[in-house]
């Protein structure tokens, strides 16, 4: 293989740099992009979950109201006047706030799922626009190290970096 093989070399050379890293960009891309979906699906179920969690909390109200009402009679007093009304009541403001709590803290940790998608996403996008600068780069060089060669090898003059073997 003789010097008439490099400039073959150079421009091989550069190609794979330059489709190396695309593809690297395109699968780290990919990559968050599926993190991003995953992230959202993951924000999904807790919005879910927690519409779920407040359910059981109200479930739990009503059977609690249940058994205030069932003690509150058999102890003798009317269930629809008075302190019976007020306990339950208190009972039921309750157990809404806890439910909505509930609610809100599920939604809250959605949010920030959201969020990490959102990051997820910048980040892909990120990384396909490095890839491209670098791809970009690459062809710079490989063009500045091609028109190099030919030029010294045209020349019979080595530039800096380069040392021709002569033989000796």
């Amino acid at each position: 293989m003789g010097v008439a093989a490099v400039p073959y070399l150079l421009a091989g050379s550069t190609a794979l740099s330059v489709l190396g890293s695309i593809n690297a960009g395109n699968q780290q891309a990919a990559q968050a992009s599926y993190q991003a979906d995953q992230a959202r699906a993951d924000a999904q179920a807790e919005k879910g979950a927690a519409q779920v969690q407040a359910e059981k909390i109200r479930k739990a109200g009503r059977q609690q109201m249940a058994q205030a009402r069932t003690s509150l009679a058999a102890s003798g007093v009317d269930v629809n006047d008075g302190t019976s009304t007020i306990i339950n009541q208190s009972i039921a403001a309750n157990v809404e706030e806890d439910a909505l709590t509930a609610i809100l803290n599920g939604s809250n940790r959605a949010n920030r799922m959201n969020a990490q998608a959102d990051a997820y996403d910048i980040s892909g996008s990120n990384a396909k626009t490095s890839s491209y600068i670098n791809a970009t780069s690459a062809l710079a060089s490989g063009y500045q190290a091609s028109s190099g060669w030919k030029t010294a090898a045209q020349t019979g003059n080595a530039s800096p970096g380069i040392v021709l073997n002569r033989g000796y």
